[in-house]
């Protein structure tokens, strides 16, 4: 890994684009992720956050451009969507993804702990509420103990105790050295936990680099959205 300003590069995207079915989803996508570090990128419905997720895990296929990994490198994803076993426990869905992602076992009671879980893990998951799931989803993708935790809304149904909940533990693996790549639609909630923030539109970096102090024209990064951004977006 390169070292730059005493921070440790993990993945470099250099020019990446992204074409499906002949249209522009990405454009000249150039940016850094870090070890240590929470990058936010932000932008309206239909801008590219998701498909940038997508080719930073290799789920999709960059059709031009560079990106550069540490090959040991451990990466975990939670996708925007909940992929969990319904018909299984809690405790059941941990001990299969133990089994056949090599998870910890271990991890499982101690995040379970931390996210508030350890009275529904007992239950089926299909009795779950959308903000419980999505924090059995979490606690699965921290079992592989990732260096690099990939966020797709990772708040998304998460009551205000749950938000500061994860947010806390975002903090504590931030500062254990794991780098953090997350996507919101809650401008606030990013402004909380994110140390850094790109904003795209329409599959192009519209500002990169975000860091507060060249925010402090703005009240708030709804401000700087709505400034850059525009107005509504449709998918």
């Amino acid at each position: 890994m390169e070292e730059n300003n005493s921070r440790k590069r993990a993945i470099s995207l250099k020019n990446v684009s992204k074409l499906i079915d002949g249209k522009i989803i990405l454009q000249d996508l150039t940016f850094d992720i870090f070890l240590g570090e929470i990058l936010a990128i932000i932008g309206p419905n239909g801008a590219g956050k998701t498909t940038t997720l997508r080719i930073v895990t290799g789920i999709l296929d960059a059709n031009s451009g560079v990106i550069e990994k540490n090959g040991n490198l451990r990466l975990s994803v939670l996708s925007e969507k909940d992929f969990l076993w319904d018909r299984l426990t809690g405790y059941e869905n941990i001990r299969l993804y133990c089994k056949y992602f090599n998870g910890s076992s271990e991890l499982g009671n101690y995040y379970s702990e931390r996210l508030g879980l350890k009275d529904y893990l007992n239950k089926r998951v299909y009795t779950y509420s959308k903000g419980t799931k999505r924090k059995l989803s979490l606690l699965l993708s921290l079992l592989l103990k990732p260096q690099i935790l990939i966020l797709d809304e990772p708040m998304t149904g998460l009551d205000p105790i749950s938000r500061k909940n994860t947010r806390d533990l975002l903090f504590e693996l931030k500062e254990n050295g794991v780098g953090i790549l997350l996507t919101s639609h809650d401008l606030a909630e990013v402004e909380k936990c994110a140390d850094r923030f790109i904003l795209i539109n329409n599959g192009k970096i519209i500002a990169n680099d975000l860091v507060w102090d060249t925010l402090s024209k703005y009240k708030t990064l709804e401000d700087l959205f709505f400034e850059l951004a525009g107005g509504d977006q449709n998918d």
